[in-house]
C-alpha cells in the first residue's frame, strides 16, 4: 500500500495533469479509507494497554488541547502572522496529527516480545 502512495505523490509531481480530475471532495472519503485501514491494524490487545493507563492518556489529551495550542500562538506571535493565519495555526495546533503513531509497523514493533 505504501508503494501506492509513493507511486501516486511521484506521479502527481512529475505529471500533475494526470490527477487534476479528481475533485476535491473525493479526498475527503479517501482520507476515511486511509482512517478506517488504519484502525483496522488495531487488535483488542492494544485497547487493553489503552484502558490500563488511563493516566498517560489524559496526559496526552492535556498537551494535545494545551501545550499544543498555547505552542502554536506562540509561534504565531513570533513570527507576527496576521489574526487570520495565526487563528489556522492555532486551530492546526489543536488538531492531533501523528497518524504514525498508529501505523502497522509502529504497533508491531512495539508490541515485539523480548
Amino acid at each position: 500500500m505504501g508503494l501506492l502512495v509513493l507511486a501516486a505523490a511521484l506521479l502527481a509531481m512529475v505529471f500533475p495533469s494526470t490527477l487534476q480530475h479528481i475533485r476535491p471532495t473525493v479526498i475527503n472519503y479517501l482520507l476515511g479509507v486511509v482512517m478506517f485501514g488504519m484502525g483496522l491494524t488495531l487488535n483488542l490487545h492494544d485497547f487493553k494497554i489503552v484502558f490500563s493507563r488511563p493516566k498517560d492518556v489524559l496526559i496526552g489529551c492535556m498537551a494535545q488541547f494545551t501545550v499544543m495550542p498555547l505552542l502554536a500562538w506562540v509561534l504565531a506571535q513570533v513570527f507576527q502572522l496576521d489574526e487570520a493565519l495565526a487563528l489556522g495555526v492555532v486551530l492546526v495546533g489543536c488538531c492531533p496529527g501523528d497518524t504514525s503513531a498508529t501505523s502497522p509497523s509502529t504497533s508491531r514493533s512495539s508490541s515485539k516480545k523480548t
